[in-house]
């Protein structure tokens, strides 16, 4: 089982020896095939070796751009103004498609911007860096902390699953009380948690899932 620790000084802090993974990356590698799980320990071996790496730029602009349209007086703006700077192959796309499928799904949302936290959850040697892209309260007057699958692949259910797992075992670091959920953005499809998902099963696979990371990035160059 993995444990949480408070994560304000950020997760670069984690002790020596300690692999650590973004929980979006992690959550895609326990739902991943075999060859989708290559693929996402070479990216992150190479993201480690290069804090410019392509994976760590791509979608920096428009999430910037997100965060600053949650309080903007024209938030579509800041999303028009990320794609129109966008530079490399295939960004002006992308952000063409996440800039459309967040505005429908913020709008809909009708909700208030709230203040979220980071922290890290825990699986022996492998940190897992819980970063929420934001952070909300409903017209119901509940909170919600967020995580975005800004992919062109659909996202998951097993890996919405994981994430949404993982930011509930980190809420009292990332907004206490706050229920949990994951948005695939480019399709404004928003997933929670259902009460039917045995979480006790849920959480020994998510474990099962840190060993195979670990063992998988030891033996990657």
């Amino acid at each position: 089982m993995g444990s949480t620790v408070s994560a304000s000084a950020g997760p670069d802090t984690t002790e020596l020896g300690t692999i650590t993974v973004p929980a979006p990356s992690f959550a895609e590698y326990a739902a991943a095939d075999r060859r989708g799980r290559n693929g996402i320990v070479v990216d992150q071996h190479a993201r480690q070796a290069d804090a410019e790496h392509y994976a760590h730029v791509f979608y920096r602009p428009i999430t910037d751009a997100i965060t600053t349209s949650l309080t903007a007086p024209d938030p579509t703006a800041a999303l028009t103004a990320a794609t129109e700077s966008a530079e490399l192959n295939g960004q002006a796309r992308a952000f063409e498609e996440v800039a459309a499928g967040f505005s429908r799904w913020w709008k809909a949302a009708r909700a208030t911007p709230v203040p979220v936290g980071e922290s890290i959850l825990r699986f022996g040697s492998l940190a897992v860096a819980v970063r929420p892209h934001l952070g909300f309260r409903d017209r119901a007057g509940v909170e919600h902390a967020v995580l975005l699958h800004l992919k062109e692949a659909p996202l998951a259910r097993d890996a919405a699953n994981a994430a949404l797992r993982m930011l509930d075992r980190c809420m009292l670091d990332l907004l206490p009380g706050a229920v949990p959920l994951v948005v695939d953005v480019r399709r404004a499809k928003q997933y929670r948690l259902s009460r039917s998902v045995n979480v006790e099963l849920l959480d020994a696979w998510l474990a099962a899932q840190a060993s195979a990371y670990v063992t998988h990035w030891c033996r990657t160059d």
